[in-house]
């Protein structure tokens, strides 16, 4: 039993997304849609899940395979996060309802036996759909995401990770055959991560996934879906074969690129010297031989040049100065608002650490953060970097001021750069000369990333500080921008869920 989508089309306003895309998709699987950010991943999980319409081919679903996808857009309900999850559930809300009803009259009813006898028949009914059961797997799914004491809480209050985990609660409870999840670990912490994924890996339900984390990836999926100009590319393994698998298939199209391309010039050759040859002898049988060859050259079908974006940065920075010894020094620190965060913070950074915050959802690694860049004071104690410290930060939300500056004049206009060094720093960065003159708010998120990155780079400093700069990020992304810090001799300090990520920064961790 499978899903089969056959030469299937999708498009926004005449712009195709997916073109004539075929893949099968086995029951019981646990597959990871993956390509570049606005390759279509998305579009293609809501498709699977009838969220989205097509243009043509068609997608087969068998009838008991029931599809759930993981929404990105909330209703605005003022009703509780519990009573929010529980909506999917219509009868398990009418029977509980009815019992409640029932519970009110028999404390002082005259006909209690009646009342009694009707309350036996609900409860009965109750159960047959699975109440106690769905409340149990309730309280078991809200622990091991970490939403367990906000179930009371109105859910438009609630953040958008908060939300998005409810959303995640909603979903598993429900009796879906395939569980389509777009991004499921954005906005959880570690604890949230690992329980999520001993649930996939535990499931007998067939997973459909779209998401950045590739040792969430690695420990889950076993099929990969690449969508690569509308179309897909399958690779049944893990993800370190996934990896190799496609560098192997890349380094093929280089070569069948360069191999057509050799024909091509020859055939052309070929052509020039007929026509040259029938020019100087008044030969008609040379024209009819270049012609000849010429239709051959028509009937080739020309192979696209691959393109593999690799960073070749050498960091050189500006200041000659490698910055103090000791970066950050805090004692007696005390974070938060009104109480604080965590217990009192003492602890020194040194140049060329490179520093992971780590602690739950909610428990001072962000406020910590913000301590750090001065936008909010201390509750107490002292914090102070060096006296030669210059910090970089890149947000977890790249802005621009300007969205219809041209990307090649922001980075002479914030660097103060000439063309030249600009147009060849921005190709290190894999800018080349059809990225020059595009505006900075249409550039894909890992795109805005890497273009903050090298602003960073190429300004004066020697401390970099970054808040989960690899969430909203494809992998070739991701890859690049580990690349670019790898490389970096100064100190980095990060927020990051992405385990992959900080174990190739090779990063120390600080537990709060």
């Amino acid at each position: 039993m499978k899903i089969q989508v056959n030469n299937l089309i999708k498009s926004y306003a005449g712009d195709v997304i997916l073109n004539d895309l075929s893949l099968e998709i086995v029951k019981g699987s646990k597959s990871a849609i993956v390509g570049e950010n606005g390759a279509g991943k998305t579009t293609l999980l809501k498709v699977l899940s009838g969220e989205e319409h097509y243009q043509g081919g068609n997608v087969i679903i068998p009838k008991d395979m029931s599809v759930g996808y993981m929404m990105q857009v909330f209703p605005n309900v003022k009703e509780s996060s519990k009573e929010f999850i529980l909506s999917a559930f219509k009868e398990y809300c009418y029977y509980s309802k009815k019992l409640k009803e029932l519970e009110l009259q028999m404390m002082d009813a005259e006909n209690y036996d009646d009342i009694f006898e009707t309350y036996t028949k609900t409860f009965e009914k109750f159960e047959q759909v699975g109440g106690y059961e769905l409340e149990n797997s309730l309280e078991s799914y809200a622990k091991g995401l970490n939403v367990y004491d906000i179930l009371d809480q109105p859910f438009h209050t609630l953040s958008g990770g908060q939300k998005t985990r409810i959303a995640l609660v909603q979903l598993l409870l429900q009796d879906y055959e395939v569980l389509c999840l777009d991004e499921p670990t954005n906005h959880l912490d570690v604890n949230g991560i690992e329980w999520l994924e001993s649930y996939c890996q535990n499931t007998s339900k067939t997973l459909i996934v779209v998401s950045h984390d590739r040792q969430f990836l690695s420990n889950t999926v076993s099929v990969f879906y690449e969508i690569e100009d509308g179309q897909v590319v399958t690779y049944h393994c893990n993800y370190e074969q996934y990896r190799k698998e496609r560098h192997e298939r890349y380094l093929r199209m280089v070569m069948d690129f360069e191999q057509q391309q050799k024909e091509i010039k020859k055939l052309r050759l070929m052509i020039r010297r007929f026509r040259q040859w029938g020019n100087e002898s008044d030969n008609e049988d040379m024209f009819k031989k270049a012609k000849a060859v010429e239709k051959r050259l028509e009937r080739i079908d020309k192979l696209p040049k691959p393109i593999e974006v690799r960073n070749q940065l050498e960091f050189k920075l500006k200041n000659s100065q490698l910055g103090s010894k000791d970066v950050v020094i805090a004692n007696n620190l005390e974070i938060g608002y009104d109480v604080p965060l965590v217990n009192t913070l003492d602890f020194t950074i040194q140049r060329g650490d490179r520093l992971a915050i780590v602690a739950p959802n909610g428990k001072g690694k962000t406020t910590l953060l913000k301590t750090l860049l001065k936008e909010i004071e201390p509750l107490s104690g002292t914090i102070q970097f060096g006296a030669t410290v210059d910090v970089g930060y890149l947000p977890q939300v790249v802005k621009f001021d300007d969205h219809k500056e041209r990307i090649l004049a922001y980075l002479r206009r914030v660097c103060e750069l000439d063309e030249e060094t600009a147009r060849r720093s921005l190709a290190r960065f894999g800018f080349y000369q059809g990225d020059m003159y595009k505006y900075v708010s249409s550039l894909s998120g890992g795109e805005q990333v890497r273009l903050k990155l090298l602003e960073i780079m190429l300004s004066e400093c020697n401390c970099i500080i970054l808040d989960e700069p690899t969430n909203h990020l494809d992998i070739a992304s991701c890859e690049i921008i580990e690349d670019i810090l790898s490389k970096f001799e100064g100190t980095i300090i990060v927020i990051s869920h992405d385990r992959m990520f900080l174990n190739k920064l090779q990063t120390k961790m600080m537990y709060l």
